[in-house]
């Protein structure tokens, strides 16, 4: 993992960070923000490059040190998208 500074990461590599440390799929992340799953693949394999993690651990430490909402209350999936089907919406990035 990145040593010392602080990525720049845009809003859209937050959000795959994000879901990727939650363990969702290309496409379930392609279906929640936008665009196709192979285009969200190529985009997970370039920001983890950049950020030089591999592991899962890796990627969960990353997202909770650079992309992290501090009162996001879910935790799985299941979770959000009951908050979704409920009138909920997705805290800022």
């Amino acid at each position: 993992m990145i040593n010392g500074s602080v990525p720049f990461l845009s809003p859209r590599e937050k959000r795959i960070l994000r879901r990727l440390a939650r363990g969702y799929s290309d496409r379930a992340i392609a279906v929640q923000i936008g665009g196709r799953p192979e285009q969200v693949g190529e985009q997970r394999k370039r920001l983890l490059q950049k950020l030089q993690i591999s592991s899962q651990s890796e990627i969960a430490e990353a997202a909770a040190k650079w992309a992290s909402w501090p009162s996001y209350k879910f935790t799985t999936a299941v979770d959000e998208l009951q908050h979704s089907e409920n009138g909920g919406c997705e805290p800022p990035s």
